[in-house]
């Protein structure tokens, strides 16, 4: 018999890269960059968030203020991050930052966005080629050069990044700096055509809306991002869950309109993940809309219904997110159950504003919205609320209602002539005769 043979099935570095940058967008990839800096600056905090509760009370704590800055230099040459938290030391470094995702069991309790160990690689390898790196920390940082290309040509038996540790850092002078240039010539193309740092600047302002108000500010070439300020109505229902290490808020109610009234960027289901939103403005069956025993096809009329979904658990690979963090794992069994909780904790609220629709269109007047939404509250303070629901006011009593009949063409045209008005609209003629019937015959009041 002979002896067994080992086949070799070892990665190919230039297929592996390929396969992990392939499908991530380009928005994506940045805000995988964003991510490191800002799970570094929750870092400190991190046992203090591990509900929705925590998110909200941590929120409120006056001590806790915005000092991390984050910065992001694009160019059509190169793309700088910069950032003043804690930095990275070189133990971690060297031990598991750079690996490509995570040992069996292996856990690091300050982790809040860092998920599948995979971003901060991915995002340098979709950029460019040539990535530098800069880290200062406390007990002592590292350096960074890596050629992509000349990194992918090598044959390692065990892969790794080449690092220069460097001595400990001041607290001023504390914080991480990555440079990628040697661009790829996609990566250009689109920070070149006008309108991707449009694009990134709305995207970094919904995804990090929590993060900006209390831990981060964020600046994109001169300017800081402004967050995406959510607000709904006191007047909403809130539900919660618990399953496999991860809580959950749901909320549904009228969100407070924005200057020119209820836009669709701030409409419909807005998920978020240990408080970086994953999923915003969503209006699809991928939240429940349009899907069997779920809601309604959204409409126009839906335009006022803001929900929000907050999932928090301190073990991120629990979470229901994928791993570009910028859509929803639909197999996951927390979300398949949040997800039949969306759809009940939603209905009251959608069933109020189909209630309001009327013959005359879709709009329902802001005052009357106004006042079945209630004070305005924040999407956080909501999910961390106690338990309650939504109270749809009573419609108003109509006292009118519409009239409608057909009539041959002749005999209008007839009555409009003995009224010597022969250019009277069908309805202007059925208003006169229903008039004068209710005067001749019926009576005045």
């Amino acid at each position: 018999m002979a002896e067994p043979m080992l086949a070799d099935a070892s990665p190919e570095k230039r297929l592996f890269i390929s396969l992990l940058t392939r499908d991530i967008p380009l928005v994506a990839a940045f805000l995988d960059l964003v991510d490191n800096s800002v799970n570094a600056a929750v870092e400190p905090y991190s046992q203090r968030l591990r509900s929705a509760t925590d998110f909200y009370a941590l929120l409120g704590d006056k001590r806790v203020k915005p000092v991390v800055q984050v910065s992001l230099e694009v160019a059509e040459d190169r793309i700088v991050v910069r950032d003043t938290a804690g930095g990275i030391s070189a133990v971690a470094a060297g031990a598991h930052v750079f690996r490509f995702g995570r040992g069996p069991g292996e856990f690091h309790p300050g982790d809040r966005l860092s998920v599948y160990g995979i971003g901060l690689k991915r995002a340098m390898f979709k950029l460019g080629n040539r990535i530098v790196m800069r880290s200062d920390h406390a007990a002592g940082g590292f350096d960074m050069d890596l050629n992509v290309s000349e990194w992918a040509k090598a044959s390692q038996e065990r892969w790794g990044f080449e690092i220069l540790p460097r001595a400990a850092a001041a607290p001023n002078d504390r914080g991480t700096i990555i440079k990628v240039t040697e661009l790829h010539d996609e990566v250009q193309r689109r920070l070149s055509d006008g309108v991707f740092e449009g694009q990134l600047r709305e995207a970094i302002a919904k995804t990090y809306a929590y993060y900006m108000a209390k831990f981060v500010t964020i600046r994109l070439g001169s300017a800081e991002v402004e967050p995406l300020d959510l607000e709904i109505g006191s007047n909403h229902t809130l539900d919660e869950l618990e399953m496999d290490g991860v809580t959950c808020a749901i909320t549904a109610g009228i969100g407070i309109p924005q200057a020119g009234g209820f836009r669709e960027r701030s409409s419909g289901w807005f998920v978020f993940c240990n408080g970086r939103a994953v999923v915003s403005a969503d209006k699809t069956p991928l939240t429940g809309w349009g899907a069997e025993q779920g809601l309604p096809i959204f409409q126009p009329k839906h335009r006022p219904f803001l929900g929000s979904v907050f999932f928090v658990s301190e073990d991120p690979e629990r979470l229901p997110w994928t791993t570009t963090k910028s859509g929803i794992n639909e197999d996951s069994l927390v979300w398949q159950r949040a997800k039949r909780q969306m759809a009940a904790v939603g209905r009251t609220v959608v069933s109020f504003l189909d209630g309001r629709y009327t013959d005359e269109g879709t709009e329902v007047a802001s005052k009357d919205l106004q006042e079945a939404a209630g004070d305005r509250v924040s999407v956080i303070s909501a999910a961390a609320a106690k338990q309650h629901s939504f109270i749809a006011p009573k419609a108003p009593r109509r006292i009118t209602t519409r009239i409608q009949y057909d009539a041959h063409v002749d005999d209008i045209k007839r009555i409009a002539g003995y009224l010597k008005r022969p250019s009277m609209s069908g309805s202007e003629v059925g208003r006169h005769t229903f008039n004068y019937f209710l005067r001749n015959e019926v009576g005045e009041k």
